[in-house]
């Protein structure tokens, strides 16, 4: 089948929702993790010398990627107890990282590749697909590679779609409602995208009623809700 607008915008949205089904498991296994340690459940194969704090709770978690029921084990880190809370807990380090990794992951996908086949098949220059939500992403990208994730004053003046919902020098945080809120402008884009590349003047639903977004083939029919 050979590339069309319709195909090349479905293929960014699964790969959006993909993105939103990894984000949803990733947070239920930081929670996870957090309560296996705070109801201080630990495999069998720690060492019997950990030191016991003050609260009852041990002070340091070993890690694994193996089965704890063999033997030879090696452990990929040791950590304090407390620290290990804290990277697991709902907003901590963990969730932060990975939400991070997926805002430069869904821009890279969009730089990379899909803006660049949306401007061949319209025959345009790649500059002339523009997108608000994904050039907030690009000021996002960079801060979290170039500037240890601190949105500079200049870099949060430039946001057209996501300024309410960060602060300028300050790092970027990403909550869930962030998240979330993310994914739909990416969508809501994605509609607008389609219905202007197709010539849709009156479409039943407009872009920004749009909370998800799937395109079904054959028919080339569109379904949103």
């Amino acid at each position: 089948m050979s590339d069309t607008i319709e195909k090349v915008i479905r293929e960014y949205i699964d790969f959006v929702n993909e993105q939103v089904g990894m984000y949803m498991d990733a947070l239920a296994g930081f929670s996870g993790h957090y309560t296996r340690v705070e109801r201080q459940i630990f495999r069998e194969n720690r060492p019997q010398h950990t030191h016991i704090g003050k609260n009852g709770i041990p002070e340091t978690v070993w890690a694994s990627y193996e089965d704890p029921t063999k033997p030879d084990i090696i452990h990929n880190r040791i950590i304090r107890s407390t620290d290990y809370l804290a990277a697991n807990r709902k907003g901590g380090s963990n969730e932060q990282q990975h939400s991070r990794a997926i805002l430069v992951f869904l821009f890279s996908y969009w730089e990379e590749e899909i803006r660049p086949r949306l401007a061949t098949l319209l025959n345009v220059d790649v500059n002339e697909i523009k997108s608000d939500i994904m050039g907030d992403l690009r000021i996002l990208r960079n801060a979290v590679l170039h500037s240890k994730s601190i949105l500079r004053k200049e870099k949060y003046r430039q946001l057209k779609k996501l300024s309410k919902m960060f602060t300028e020098n300050t790092p970027i945080q990403l909550s869930y409602e962030v998240m979330h809120r993310i994914f739909v402008l990416i969508k809501q884009d994605c509609a607008r995208m389609f219905y202007e590349f197709l010539g849709i003047k009156n479409p039943l639903v407009k872009p920004e009623e749009i909370v998800d977004l799937a395109i079904q083939f054959p028919g080339k029919r569109k379904r949103s809700t």
